[in-house]
């Protein structure tokens, strides 16, 4: 897989996800959840490696989900129950988008290996 918002890197026994967005504090994109869940399952699947590393680019760890993105967007807000015109919001819905995001995050407390946040 290739990543466009995440980096993985392995070096002796530790493997390192880094958020790569340092010029939007690394905020969470709709790529991201997916790619670190991606980067942890390379990390699992790799013998060699004993530990995971999660830490951010630039000066922030990450600012939360980017927010920015889709106010700003151009027509339909991606990521927005209301971009496939399904009318009034509905909480369970937005309940569906969310839990693919927080298990996709989620696959760091799962991790067979220890993880250690390195915050910034």
């Amino acid at each position: 897989m290739e990543f466009q918002s995440v980096l993985y890197e392995t070096e002796g026994r530790v493997a390192t996800i880094t958020l790569n967005r340092p010029e939007h504090l690394n905020a969470i994109d709709m790529k991201m959840p997916a790619e670190i869940e991606a980067a942890v399952t390379l990390a699992n699947e790799d013998d060699a490696i004993h530990a995971i590393v999660l830490t951010g680019a630039g000066r922030g760890f990450c600012s939360g989900y980017d927010l920015k993105q889709y106010a700003e967007a151009e027509g339909a807000h991606v990521g927005s129950q209301l971009a496939d015109g399904g009318g009034a919001w509905d909480p369970m819905r937005d309940y569906y988008m969310m839990k693919r995001n927080t298990e996709q995050f989620m696959s760091l407390w799962r991790s067979y290996k220890p993880t250690i946040a390195k915050i910034n």
